[in-house]
């Protein structure tokens, strides 16, 4: 992965830039936005639904005379946490997997490749109701049941990728060394598909942030005293033809991320793709 980044760089283009500085301005957003914004998203007032650019209100009122800029602000951060550590359970669930199914191969690959179809195979919502119902509605509830819905898909990469390493010279010799199964996978074959994984950690990224979102919308997810993007969209959709920013605002946050991290996942693929190298 080292020589590829060596002779590969990201942003060549002026959309994939964009993508690119879109992503770090909502990361900045999540991290420093709330302590730069002085009204308290949760504090309601007696100016319900002012519309956008009034005065000491940028962005308006909710119609409980909340500030929609405050609200918008301190929304991204559980939603881009969500999605974060949704895709970070993702990944590491779906990589060991894959992983272990590449490497082995035979029935071991034959068994875990059915099961992996049989989860993709189960409707990812059924799924997160199902943990809702037991579990109840939560962040942590969000968290672990996108994590698992989205770990099939990167499975099937980490296998087709690591199946392809295990057939390489550099395997063979690690075996002829006296190297163990664990230690080839982690040591040798891991950092070599490690490029192609992480353009689509960013890409599932994405889906991640699109499921967090709507489940809120639907109240399974992040609690609706928290400003929420997903959450914001429910509240507001009673206002849409009044006041349609309420609506708009948090969905059209949530779709220029969800965008962004494709484009940006498409980048970095070309990026440390091997087959582009000369």
């Amino acid at each position: 992965m080292s020589d590829l980044l060596r002779n590969r760089t990201i942003a060549t283009n002026w959309l994939s830039a964009v993508s690119w500085l879109v992503l770090a301005f909502f990361v900045l957003v999540a991290l420093i936005g709330p302590f730069l914004i002085s009204a308290d998203p949760l504090r309601q007032s007696n100016s319900p639904l002012l519309p956008v650019g009034s005065g000491g209100h940028l962005l308006g009122t909710d119609d409980l005379g909340r500030d929609e800029l405050a609200r918008l602000v301190h929304g991204a951060r559980p939603l881009l946490t969500v999605a974060v550590l949704a895709t970070v359970l993702a990944t590491f669930i779906g990589t060991l997997i894959g992983l272990a199914a590449g490497y082995f191969g035979g029935l071991v690959d034959a068994t875990v490749m059915r099961l992996v179809d049989l989860a993709l195979a189960f409707p990812s919502i059924l799924l997160i109701i199902l943990l809702v119902a037991g579990a109840g509605a939560g962040t942590t509830t969000l968290v672990i049941g996108i994590g698992i819905s989205l770990a099939p898909g990167l499975a099937r990469l980490a296998r087709a990728l690591s199946a392809r390493e295990a057939a390489r010279d550099y395997v063979l010799a690690s075996k002829l060394g006296g190297a163990r199964g664990p230690r080839i996978m982690l040591q040798e074959i891991l950092p070599n598909i490690a490029g192609t994984m992480l353009a689509q950690v960013v890409m599932t990224l994405s889906i991640a942030a699109g499921f967090a979102a709507g489940l809120s919308y639907l109240g399974l997810g992040i609690p609706a005293s928290t400003p929420d993007w997903g959450n914001m969209v429910q509240a507001g959709q009673e206002f849409v033809l009044t006041t349609p920013s309420l609506t708009l605002l948090p969905a059209l946050a949530t779709l220029i991320f969800v965008v962004a991290c494709n484009f940006a996942g498409d980048d970095l693929r070309d990026a440390l793709d091997p087959r582009g190298l000369s």
